[in-house]
């Protein structure tokens, strides 16, 4: 488990340079890069000189941090970062993200202005639009990037006339903070909450008689198209005390006004229990480090092609985590096997060890992979693990090898001596061989520790001695001809039958990998398919928010009595139901099962021979 998080200070994440270009800064990059845990991401815009950065402040749990300002000059330029520990959401990481006021009359650069606008809306999970005063048609025509969003963002690579629909599927919540808010909250004398003022402000004109009146409905249906999600808080002035204002960061609480400061407490409660955790794709929980490279994609994206195309972005980030997670799962294996004391006394030792890796490192892998639409990942780790582990087995059978050998020569040290000065070449030497040998072979198996060749290595050394012991019952005289006749058969049919002996001992050791192989390939098509059934369930979750939203918004309309804006609604809303059934059933993990066993198959043919047809049929079981 990560330990939390916390940086002493903010630090600029993008920058607005002097030119106007916007550049990632390597040092936030490089603290995102340490934070493993999944990241709420909470990004503040609006007017500079709007108070923004005291509500961050706020949420980050401090009373310094982004800088206020005391003077009429924009402070923050482009991005902030803060990164806390989340308050409510255990092993999660807080990241705020303050951002350089619009409107600053002494930058006066309006595209710059969208670019800050839309990077903060694609990095983040919750988007905060502060204001002052009144959500009234000035304060809607302030928000006009909002308009101009499908110019600077595209959800698909290739065109698509309903890109415009799928907007809320990607975007965060929207939230709006009205900062010195002196109005009742009434709505033709009834006292109504935050949220029905904002509504009744983004209600439309009816009907579009004139340019102006598109005008006016323009900016209010894509708020309400692209934020399904939407929630609005009003604040009282801090403060009646002009000094207080000027230094509202070094005051207490206690000093400011009551309503304030209950006012800057409901919006944070809101924050830290409703913002999501930052997704990829509706699935993927982005992470610190995951962060940091979509803010480098994004903005170089921003910044050289003038807009940000989210499918390329989540398909760079997703070949980096991936050729990481194929790289990272691998060497886990690697490591865990380099622990193993070798040799294993069998082959079921090894078998078992290699499997309990081969688990850790297929959920290494599984959770730092996503988008591997091809599966060529998935097959590229599968390949790495099946070539490890048969270094580690030939690792595993060269040190058996290497074991039983010195045991051989050990035990065998006394009989060679023998050999070499004659022992055996007298009346009688044959006997005393054949026990000599036999108690040579009773001390070796007596020893532990041999590993997977042990049978092997004893076999090639008494087939090694097979030539000595012909001559040795050639020259013996106890023996009459006949005799010698039937001690060379005998000392032919053991080394056959040693041979026989191994030769099943090897077979059954070749269907016992195999066994473990169809096991295995088991066991990680179970595992793929628990992982997509999950983020099948997360992904129905995400498309069952965003139809609850869209249906709020017909029902709206109808309200409103707008049925061609209702049955724009009703038409998205079906399409969407027909994708959650496309996306259901057994196609959903084909591709994956096959290369799963695509991959294993392969490996079974190769370690089965072109002769042994029966692996590749059980494995398609």
């Amino acid at each position: 488990m990560e330990p939390p998080f916390r940086m002493k200070a903010p630090i600029c994440l993008i920058e607005n340079t002097a030119n106007g270009k916007l550049v990632v800064n390597p040092k936030a990059i490089n603290i995102l890069s340490g934070i493993n845990q999944p990241v709420v991401v909470v990004a503040i815009v609006g007017l500079y000189r709007t108070g923004k950065s005291y509500l961050m402040n706020k949420l980050a749990g401090a009373q310094k941090g982004f800088n206020l300002g005391a003077t009429i000059q924009a402070e923050t330029k482009g991005i902030w970062m803060w990164c806390v520990p989340h308050p409510f959401k255990k092993d999660h990481t807080l990241v705020l993200l303050d951002t350089e006021g619009l409107g600053d009359v002494e930058k006066g650069d309006e595209k710059n202005d969208k670019y800050i606008f839309t990077l903060a809306l694609l990095l983040s999970s919750a988007m905060v639009y502060n204001s002052k005063g009144t959500i009234d048609h000035d304060a809607l025509d302030k928000l006009k990037f909002v308009g101009e969003l499908t110019e600077l963002i595209k959800v698909k690579s290739k065109d698509n006339d309903d890109e415009e629909q799928t907007f809320s599927r990607h975007f965060p919540i929207f939230i709006w903070a009205v900062r010195d808010f002196h109005l009742k909250l009434e709505i033709e004398g009834r006292r109504v909450s935050a949220d029905d003022y904002l509504e009744n402000a983004l209600k439309l004109k009816k009907p579009e008689k004139t340019p102006r009146d598109m005008a006016y409905n323009l900016p209010r249906t894509r708020l309400q198209m692209y934020f399904g999600n939407r929630k609005c808080f009003v604040f009282d002035s801090p403060t009646n005390n002009k000094e207080f204002l000027q230094t509202l960061e070094e005051i207490p609480d206690i000093q400011l006004e009551n309503n304030f400061v209950g006012q800057c407490k409901e919006f944070c409660d809101y924050i830290w229990k409703n913002a999501d955790t930052k997704t990829v794709n509706n699935t993927v929980r982005v992470t610190g480090h995951r962060l940091g490279e979509l803010a480098k994609i994004y903005t170089e994206a921003i910044s050289s092609s003038k807009f940000a195309c989210m499918e390329d972005a989540a398909l760079s980030l997703a070949e980096m985590e991936n050729k990481a997670a194929v790289r990272e799962a691998t060497q886990h294996y690697e490591d865990k096997m380099k622990t193993v004391g070798l040799p294993t006394e069998t082959l079921a030792d090894f078998m078992t060890l290699s499997s309990q890796y081969e688990d850790e490192a297929l959920k290494i892998f599984l959770k730092k992979s996503f988008n591997d639409n091809d599966q060529q990942f998935l097959r590229e780790y599968m390949e790495n693990i099946q070539k490890k582990k048969e270094e580690f087995s030939a690792m595993n059978e060269a040190k058996s090898r290497e074991v039983c050998q010195a045991l051989i020569k050990k035990h065998s040290a006394d009989f060679e001596k023998a050999f070499k000065d004659g022992a055996y070449h007298i009346q009688g030497g044959h006997a005393k061989f054949k026990d000599d040998l036999k108690a040579i072979e009773k001390k070796y198996k007596m020893e532990s520790g041999k590993g997977v060749k042990a049978e092997e290595v004893l076999q090639e050394f008494i087939s090694s001695q097979q030539g000595s012991e012909n001559i040795i019952i050639q020259k013996d005289k106890a023996l009459n001809k006949k005799q010698k006749e039937e001690e060379e058969e005998n000392a032919r049919k053991k080394i056959v039958a040693m041979e026989e002996e191994l030769k099943k001992l090897q077979e059954t050791r070749k269907e016992q990998k195999m066994e473990e192989e169809r096991d295995n390939m088991q066991k990680t098509i179970k595992q793929l398919i628990q992982k997509m059934d999950e983020d099948k369930i997360i992904f129905n979750e995400k498309l069952e928010q965003v139809i609850r939203q869209k249906e709020r918004n017909q029902q709206l309309f109808m309200d409103q009595g707008l049925p061609r804006h209702a049955n724009m609604y009703r038409e998205q809303i079906k399409e969407i139901r027909e994708e959650q059934k496309e996306q259901s059933g057994p196609a959903w993990y084909k591709p994956i099962v096959d290369a799963v066993k695509d991959v294993t198959i392969a490996y079974l043919n190769y370690k089965g021979g072109e002769g042994n047809k029966s692996a590749p049929k059980q494995a398609n079981g």
